[in-house]
């Protein structure tokens, strides 16, 4: 059962939401689904086809990735790729809400998680009712994915100048 008065400052918190209005913001509450999951479910798994976005609300969370070439053949190996906590403000799976892709990591609960669960169909009937709303949102969200695009370029440059050094020994 959903909470009748959401905490406002929380969603405010959220860097994808930190534009709208206090109006706004009980909107996307009313188009989310609560969720919890308790400490080492899979929220969200790697390949998986992803029609929805989280708002970690409170909680921890751990995102993995699969090595693509595992050391043997007995064992899949992955890599964490970071440790996301509610006081961050994060989203999960926001990209589902821009392409029809699948999952690009796999999501698990470190410690028990409350979320909000916004489908891409209600963000978008969100989105058409509200334009302005819908226009707020997708710019922090177009600042979220090249903030994280910039940090990638940056890793590749310090791995190739890592691998370099390796082969030049």
């Amino acid at each position: 059962m959903k909470e009748p008065n959401p905490d406002l400052g929380t969603l405010k918190k959220i860097f994808i939401l930190q534009d709208l209005l206090d109006e706004e913001l009980a909107e996307v509450w009313g188009a989310s689904v609560p969720r919890e999951f308790p400490a080492g479910a899979v929220i969200m798994a790697e390949g998986d086809p992803g029609a929805q976005m989280y708002i970690l609300l409170a909680g921890e969370v751990e995102v993995t990735k699969r090595l693509l070439l595992p050391i043997d053949q007995t064992a899949l190996l992955e890599r964490i790729m970071n440790r996301l906590n509610s006081g961050d403000g994060v989203t999960l799976g926001e990209m589902a809400l821009i392409e029809n892709d699948v999952r690009s990591a796999n999501v698990t609960a470190s410690t028990d998680c409350r979320m909000l669960e916004l489908s891409k169909e209600k963000a978008f009937l969100l989105f058409n009712q509200n334009p302005d709303m819908g226009v707020k949102i997708l710019f922090r969200l177009s600042q979220l994915l090249s903030k994280r695009l910039r940090k990638s370029d940056a890793d590749i440059v310090k791995l190739t100048t890592a691998l370099v050094v390796a082969l030049e020994r």
